[in-house]
């Protein structure tokens, strides 16, 4: 009801002072709105020129200054977003210079052990290496000492008979 109310009274208001801008000068407004009771009348003659243009101001700069709260609004959303993501990414860098002192550590304490490690597992590597070529040296020796005899053998019967072995093929 409140609502109607206001409603009803903008548009009455509205309508008065088009009515009676029409009726009066701007002098005429002056006169009747100085006055003791003119102060009541007042909102119902139109406002001089000046008086809305500085309204439309007004309103323009509320405007602007809405849209620049919300654009600093939006920026510290940002910047506390970028914030955040900053500090966990410090703390995800600080977590893995911790673990790389820690394999640091190890790696410098575990350096001379390793080195003797390293070492007898060279020594065994080499042995156990030493030990499979032995197994089948005999072996493949006498194979190898075969087919070594058997190409002399083919090789001198092939320079022999080689001028036979041409005719034969007929190839010269």
């Amino acid at each position: 009801m409140e609502l109607i109310i206001k409603i009803y009274a903008e548009i009455l208001g509205t309508l008065l002072r088009n009515i009676t801008g029409k009726l009066y000068t701007e002098d005429q407004i002056k006169r009747i709105t100085s006055g003791a009771t003119g102060k009541y009348l007042k909102e119902f003659f139109p406002k001089p020129q000046d008086e809305q243009d500085a309204a439309i101001r007004v309103e323009s700069a509320r405007i602007h200054i809405e849209a620049a709260g919300t654009i600093i609004r939006d920026m510290q959303e940002d910047l506390e977003v970028q914030d955040r993501r900053l500090s966990e990414l410090m703390e995800k860098v600080e977590e893995k210079k911790k673990l790389a002192d820690r394999y640091q550590t190890l790696a410098d304490t575990n350096k001379e052990a390793f080195e003797a490690f390293r070492i007898e597992m060279e020594n065994a590597l080499r042995k156990e290496l030493t030990e499979q070529a032995e197994k089948g040296k005999r072996i493949r020796q006498v194979i190898s000492f075969l087919f070594w005899v058997l190409t002399l053998i083919l090789g001198a019967a092939l320079g022999t008979y080689f001028k036979e072995i041409i005719a034969w093929l007929g190839i010269a």
